[in-house]
C-alpha cells in the first residue's frame, strides 16, 4: 500500500517537472499560437512523453498492441494530462509575460 502511493506521488512529482519543460519545447515550437493551445499541447505532451516509450516496450514485449492496452493509455494519458494541466496553464501563463517585448527598455 505505502509502495503503490510512493509510486503515484512519484509519478506525480515527475510530470510536473516534465510538463515545466514541455511549456518551454511548446513556446520554442508553437510560439505564434494562442495561449490554449500552448497549454494544452504541453499538458498532453509531459504524460506522452512519460508514456509512450513505457507503453512502446509493453508492446514490444507481448508483440502486439490489444484493445485493453489502447483504452489504459487513453485513460492514462488523460489522468496525466489533468495532473499537467495547472502546471502548464501557471507556467505558460508566467512564461509569456516573461517574454513580453517592453518598449520602455530601449527608452
Amino acid at each position: 500500500m505505502v509502495t503503490a502511493v510512493f509510486g503515484i506521488v512519484l509519478f506525480a512529482a515527475l510530470l510536473q517537472m516534465v510538463a515545466l519543460g514541455a511549456v518551454l519545447l511548446v513556446r520554442f515550437v508553437l510560439g505564434g499560437q494562442s495561449r490554449t493551445r500552448r497549454v494544452f499541447a504541453a499538458a498532453v505532451g509531459a504524460p506522452l512523453v512519460i508514456l509512450a516509450p513505457t507503453f512502446a516496450m509493453i508492446s514490444v514485449d507481448q508483440g502486439q498492441f490489444d484493445g485493453e492496452q489502447a483504452i489504459g493509455f487513453a485513460l492514462t494519458l488523460g489522468v496525466g494530462a489533468l495532473i499537467a494541466w495547472p502546471v502548464a496553464h501557471f507556467a505558460t501563463r508566467r512564461l509569456d509575460r516573461l517574454t513580453r517585448f517592453d518598449p520602455q527598455v530601449f527608452e
